[in-house]
């Protein structure tokens, strides 16, 4: 069992994001035999062929098959399972703010 330190979770979720994940949770478990588990929060890169790109928070879940792989990293945010995926590099991103959800906006960090 990989037991590394995991960075410990600086940031709070807003109502509209928590509904925005259950409607993630229920897409994933619609479309895949393994069922979501616990959600994996953390900052990506998008990079565009032409070479545009841009940095932005990642949502998505383990299955129930991972639950071995991940539990070491498992934190309670809001009574919420919840893997924070990220490193020391963008850490700082995500602290003391919000993960707000805007349907034209999608997730994103906002000043708490």
């Amino acid at each position: 069992m990989q037991t590394e330190p995991y960075l410990p979770i600086n940031f709070t979720i807003s109502p509209e994001a928590w509904a925005e994940i259950a409607n993630i949770r229920r897409q994933w478990d619609n479309k895949f035999s393994d069922k979501s588990d616990v959600l994996m929060i953390g900052w990506g890169r998008t990079v565009l062929n032409d070479g545009k790109s841009w940095g932005h928070v990642v949502i998505s879940f383990y299955g129930i098959s991972d639950r071995g792989k991940i539990e070491h990293g498992i934190q309670i945010l809001s009574g919420h399972e919840v893997v924070f995926f990220t490193t020391p590099e963008f850490y700082d991103k995500f602290e003391g703010k919000v993960i707000r959800f805007e349907p034209d906006k999608s997730f994103f960090l906002a000043p708490s």
